[in-house]
């Protein structure tokens, strides 16, 4: 029994600790993302992956098809970002507490999405991954006074609070080429 409570003891404060979420400045993001893209989202679909354990139920991944421009070169580009989770219909698919909603996922969005490659993001699914999952899509909107707004989130996000969308592109093309001289400099 004595060799019981102590370990109970751990169990539970390990039951009560609180989760990590990664904590990202723009720099920061720009640094660990391979791409920022601001678009429409013209496409969403649910992938069915079996699992690589067996007996183990399928992993599923939303894929959203984004139509834009990169903000570090303004080039035109469609880029399909993925992250885990998502349903197929009522009774195919998964939640994750980590994914965007479904209104900042939904086809016709504007939106600014961070992501970085990945060759298995799990099952052997390869896709661009939304960084930090929620973490990586922002909404834009129309400001009252004309122009567009990306929506930020509060401290700890990449896009911590609202800014007008010409602004913030011109911020990550910057962090975008000092990222580029950085590794260019390492090399």
């Amino acid at each position: 029994m004595r060799l019981l409570l102590p370990l109970l003891a751990v169990l539970a404060v390990g039951a009560f600790a609180p989760a990590q979420i990664e904590r990202l400045t723009l720099q920061q993001m720009i640094d660990k993302a391979d791409g920022a893209v601001r678009g429409e989202i013209i496409g969403r679909e649910v992938h069915r992956v079996p699992h690589p354990l067996p007996d183990s139920g399928p992993l599923y991944f939303t894929s959203l098809q984004v139509q834009g421009a990169s903000l570090a070169t303004g080039e035109t580009t469609t880029v399909i970002v993925s992250y885990p989770g998502g349903f197929i219909d009522d009774e195919q698919g998964v939640w994750n507490s980590e994914a965007p909603t479904e209104a900042e996922t939904a086809v016709g969005r504007d939106v600014v999405v961070f992501y970085k490659w990945s060759g298995d993001m799990g099952g052997g699914f390869a896709s661009n991954a939304l960084y930090a999952s929620h973490g990586g899509v922002y909404s834009v909107f129309e400001a009252r006074r004309g122009g567009s707004i990306v929506q930020g989130r509060g401290d700890g996000y990449a896009v911590a609070s609202n800014q007008r969308i010409d602004e913030f592109g011109k911020e990550v093309a910057r962090l975008a080429l000092d990222k580029k001289q950085r590794e260019e400099k390492g090399k």
